[in-house]
Order: C-alpha cells, then structure tokens, then sequence
C-alpha cells in the first residue's frame, strides 16, 4: 500500500510541476505577446515623431527664409499735438474769474 501511495503523491506532483509549467509558460507568451505590441507602438511613435520632426525642420527653413524687419529699434516719431500756450492762458482766465467771483460774493 505504501508503495501505490509514493507513486500516487509522485504523480500528483509531476502533475502540479507540469500545470504550473504551463500557466508559466503561457503568462510568458502573454508577456511576449504584450512586449511585441509595446515595441510596435514605439516603432510607430517613431515615425511619428520623425515625420513631426521633418515638417518642423521645413517650417523653420521656411520660416528663416522669409523677409524680416530689422532688429533694431523704430525711429520715434517727433510727437505731434496742440501748443500747450492756450491751456495756460485759459487756467488764467478762470483763475482770474475766480477771483472775481469770490471778490464780489464778499
């Protein structure tokens, strides 16, 4: 009897041994399967950004090659507005009748 049970227990291991053998064996296909897809999004972000690079560098040549102001500074224009004589004269004049007006609500 005790010759059946030692085979028996053998079995059973050599039984668990080759399920878990398996459930390894195909996590790591899922992981290779997942690793693969991984690697094409790369590949294809890639080009993506090479091709976003080679429509940058286009841009810029573009952009280089276009006519540009010069970098220095505008003339200022000499400022052009009203002689500043007749608002003066005008704070005389209210001045001055302010003082009338005052001098005879006295």
């Amino acid at each position: 009897m005790k010759r059946w049970f030692y085979a028996l227990v053998a079995l059973a291991v050599l039984v668990l041994l080759g399920w878990g053998g398996y459930r390894a064996y195909a996590s790591y296909q899922g992981l290779a399967a997942r690793v693969a897809l991984l690697e094409a999004k790369v590949r294809a972000q890639e080009e993506a950004l090479r091709a976003l690079s080679d429509r940058l560098s286009r841009v810029e040549g573009e952009v280089f090659k276009a006519p540009s102001p010069p970098l220095s500074l505008p003339e200022v224009p000499p400022p052009q507005g009203a002689p500043a004589w007749p608002y003066a004269v005008g704070l005389l004049v209210v001045l001055v009748l302010l003082y009338l007006v005052f001098r005879l609500l006295r």
